[in-house]
């Protein structure tokens, strides 16, 4: 029973991925005025990324069993760059849930599934990270406006 809820979680991570392809992709497409010189890249960069997951985790249903889904997850689309980057951050959350579900799914047999989804979800976290600090959800909190370097004898 629990590879069969792993598969089914790996798939709902696919489907996840495959809309991150298109979304990214989309954004990309779309994303215009000054701001599309910085996000263009960045976002067909993500796309990228998002294809090279899906790719992995096709494979790896096939070797657990399973049969890869070929449905995206639900994809949203703006022509905000803001509203974009808040699509994009509910998207990684909710993949990082799909990935840590997979990996409560995995038992003693599946270690190396266990070790592979630990890498996959640190991946996710990191996007997570990155994108809180794009929609100014993560700040860092300065103390003081100075910095004072000391002198090193």
């Amino acid at each position: 029973m629990a590879r069969k809820e792993l598969v089914e979680n790996l798939n709902k991570a696919l489907s996840l991925e495959l809309a991150a392809v298109i979304q990214y992709s989309q954004h990309s497409y779309l994303v215009t005025g000054h701001e599309r010189e910085v996000f263009k890249d960045w976002f067909r960069d993500q796309a990228e990324e998002a294809q090279d997951h899906a790719e992995t985790l096709g494979d790896k249903i096939v070797a657990l069993g399973g049969i890869p889904t070929v449905e995206p997850g639900t994809i949203h689309q703006s022509v905000d760059v803001s509203e974009m980057l808040k699509q994009d951050l509910e998207l990684e959350r909710e993949a990082l849930n799909v990935y840590m579900a997979a990996w409560a799914a995995c038992d003693d047999k599946d270690l190396p599934q266990k070790f592979w989804l630990e890498g996959q979800i640190a991946d996710e976290q990191m996007h997570i990270e990155e994108l809180e600090k794009l929609t100014s959800e993560r700040k860092a909190h300065v103390k003081s406006e100075k910095i004072v370097l000391r002198e090193v004898s």
